[in-house]
């Protein structure tokens, strides 16, 4: 077959020659190679003068038309548009490279979140099937990108695979489709479970122990916590057992019914932290009231008592600490619980604040309190006052000083306005006792020191060393014993 017989040059018809190649009609044989539709790149680069040689050209093969439908198919086109292409039709091969590249790319994104596949802090997949996944994805991918080659009808003549090879992917792109379908069910539920996941950590733990178990028993809130943590957990091993079973996660209600056991059980929640918000934190009213304890005359007087040495001031700071630990917050609303398990205005978290008396019962028993430390602390001064040491020192006052003194000595109750006056009048009469403090948790130590059980005589002589240890080096006519 000699170009000079078709009276044109031989360059014109190699370009000929790689047209009717590039649109599918013919099949250019040059030695020890062929050039079709899909191996233009190969002709684009082999050099003119082995082209102009070449052997002969030849009709492609027919098309596969089995094949072709079930590529169709498989991407999820209609398989009519197979006998389009055999027409020379652009517009299926447009439609089959928009669902290859829009697979491919669905392929990669999925491939990614394989290993962040999780369910209220569960991983669903293990490493095994990731491992599986993995390489079915890449399988199906790696094929898909070799269709874009098939970029124009003539080239897709030369559809180098078989039917039976083209269904044999369907199983990456059901393993792709049923990752989809994991991962939207975790998206539609995930939100509620990890509003579940960390209202769990919210609430107190379960009980460990004999004497944890009676105090939380003898709480109001135990069941309510208790009860909503054990349903909790069954709800969660439930759900995640069913969503990594394919059938039940399948079923058609399986989804309307999980999430709306899961609101539930939110729902639960919701009103047991309520309940325990209440109970922990003082309500308008209460926080009012704790504004008035911190300007009450008695704290007032209890305030100016305390800087005198020998009264017990420890018992006024522990007062003051516990009355500064009551929090108020009376902002919460139950809507604002359905975007966020804790409350947003104090966070306010159970598991961490032990709730044994409810807020407002803490203070009241506190007003009460400041009622019986008063006349408390009253009797402490009258009998440091009246004891013998003490009154030697009486004749050391100036005669207005030593007058304030003796109106309380007879009254037996203090002025209604404790001025300066009364303060340093009684503490220089004070000024020759010595103050000791006895902390219990100290005492404690102490008479544990040795082991127990111990003999009375031993516990006596444990509780005369460590008395003896502490007034050590003063005079023990002197010594006042103040116990914190």
């Amino acid at each position: 077959m000699a170009p000079s017989q078709y009276r044109l040059e031989p360059e014109w018809v190699v370009v000929l020659a790689a047209a009717l190649v590039y649109n599918g009609d013919v099949v250019l044989a040059i030695p020890g190679k062929k050039f079709d539709a899909n191996s233009l790149d190969s002709l684009v680069t082999t050099p003119v003068d082995e082209l102009i040689n070449f052997k002969h050209i030849e009709q492609p093969k027919e098309w596969n038309l089995p094949a072709l439908k079930a590529l169709f198919e498989l991407l999820g086109l209609t398989p009519g548009m197979s006998q389009l292409v055999t027409q020379g039709k652009d517009e299926p091969i447009q439609e089959l490279q928009k669902a290859v590249n829009q697979t491919v790319e669905k392929l990669v994104v999925t491939r990614q979140k394989l290993q962040g596949l999780t369910f209220w802090g569960r991983s669903l997949l293990s490493e095994q099937q990731q491992t599986e996944y993995r390489d079915r994805l890449d399988w199906t991918k790696t094929f898909l990108e070799s269709l874009q080659a098939y970029s124009t009808p003539g080239k897709l003549k030369n559809f180098r695979y078989q039917e039976q090879e083209v269904n044999g992917y369907r199983t990456g792109l059901q393993t792709l489709q049923q990752i989809e379908a994991l991962q939207e069910l975790v998206t539609n539920l995930g939100s509620v479970a990890s509003y579940l996941s960390t209202a769990e950590a919210v609430l107190p733990p379960p009980v460990t122990s004999p004497n944890q178990s009676r105090a939380r028993e003898n709480s109001s809130s135990y069941n309510q916590e208790g009860g909503w943590l054990t349903r909790c957990r069954e709800v969660r091993q439930e759900v995640q057992a069913q969503i990594l079973n394919p059938q039940e996660r399948a079923a058609a209600t399986f989804r309307q019914q999980t999430l709306h056991k899961l609101q539930q059980l939110k729902q639960s929640y919701i009103q047991t932290y309520l309940e325990q918000h209440t109970r922990a934190r003082l309500g308008v009213n209460e926080d009012r009231r704790k504004a008035e304890l911190t300007r009450d005359g008695r704290l007032d007087s209890l305030q100016k008592l305390a800087t005198i040495d020998l009264m017990p001031a420890g018992q006024l700071t522990d007062f003051q600490n516990r009355l500064a630990s009551l929090k108020s917050c009376f902002a919460l609303t139950e809507q604002e619980l359905t975007n966020t398990p804790i409350c947003p205005h104090c966070q306010f978290k159970p598991a961490s604040e032990e709730i044994k008396t409810p807020a407002s019962s803490l203070l009241m028993s506190m007003d009460t309190q400041l009622d019986q430390l008063l006349p408390e602390w009253t009797q402490t001064l009258l009998g440091n006052l009246e004891d013998p040491t003490t009154r030697e020192n009486l004749h050391l006052l100036k005669s207005q000083q030593r007058q304030v003194v003796d109106n309380f000595l007879r009254a037996r109750s203090l002025p209604e306005s404790l001025t300066n006056d009364f303060i340093y009048a009684v503490q220089e009469v004070l000024s020759g006792l010595v103050k000791v403090v006895v902390k219990t948790d100290n005492l404690r130590t102490a008479l544990l020191s040795g082991g127990s059980p111990v003999t009375p005589t031993e516990i006596k002589k444990r509780f005369d060393d460590y008395l003896s240890e502490l007034a050590k080096g003063k005079d023990l006519s002197k010594v006042r014993i103040i116990l914190e």
